[in-house]
């Protein structure tokens, strides 16, 4: 979990950062996906490959399955782009890369990324360290999951527009929401009111239908 302290990133997150950067290492080319940021970000001892976690053999297949799912749903949005929508909503974001890795489609997109109050705070200034910085059109909004604050709520307060078309989707639910907060279902869609989200994967809500 989250350091209450500093603010540093869940260490789910920042291994999920590092299986991405291991896969150009230790898998043979074309890779899936191309993340050396994440790993920037977390800044990681320069011994991290050592880490029983990062073992190559034993990782492929949760590290196969983690780029895998990050290019699909990257693909997904950039197609849903061409098509006009011009909203996309990571729900938990952790040390996700999209907006610095493809401008040339998040730049067409307002991108919110939602995240933990101290987590997204350290990522700000992460970014702001490597020269990334915040653009106009990504947004970090935090919110308190713990404290049961309406994700929609902040979104909305943040720019969102819930009439309108989006993308989105619950980024790495299974390996970086903590066990406490995953037994109660979070992130929970909020039930007093559902944007149009079109996902194809954890949120399960699709444009068509205004779910």
């Amino acid at each position: 979990m989250a350091d209450e302290q500093t603010g540093a990133p869940e260490s789910s997150a920042v291994r999920v950062a590092l299986w991405r950067a291991m896969h150009l290492e230790a898998d043979p080319p074309p890779h899936v996906l191309e993340d050396e940021i994440g790993r920037q970000l977390a800044a990681p001892d320069d011994d991290w490959r050592r880490r029983p976690d990062m073992d190559p053999h034993a990782t492929s297949g949760f590290r196969a399955s983690i780029v895998a799912r990050a290019r699909f749903i990257e693909d997904l949005v950039a197609e849903q782009a061409d098509r006009g929508v011009a909203q996309y909503v990571i729900l938990g974001a952790g040390l996700d890369t999209f907006a610095q890795r493809r401008p040339e489609i998040a730049s067409r997109l307002r991108v919110f990324e939602v995240d933990q109050p101290g987590p997204q705070a350290w990522k700000r200034r992460r970014l702001a360290e490597l020269g990334y910085g915040v653009p106009d059109w990504l947004h970090l909004v935090p919110v308190d999951f713990e404290a049961s604050e309406s994700w929609l709520e902040q979104l909305t307060a943040a720019g969102f527009d819930p009439g309108r078309p989006a993308g989105g989707h619950c980024l790495h639910r299974r390996h970086h929401v903590p066990h406490q907060r995953r037994h109660r279902g979070h992130p929970a869609p909020d039930r007093r009111a559902r944007p149009r989200l079109d996902a194809r994967h954890d949120l399960h809500a699709a444009a068509r239908t205004g779910r």
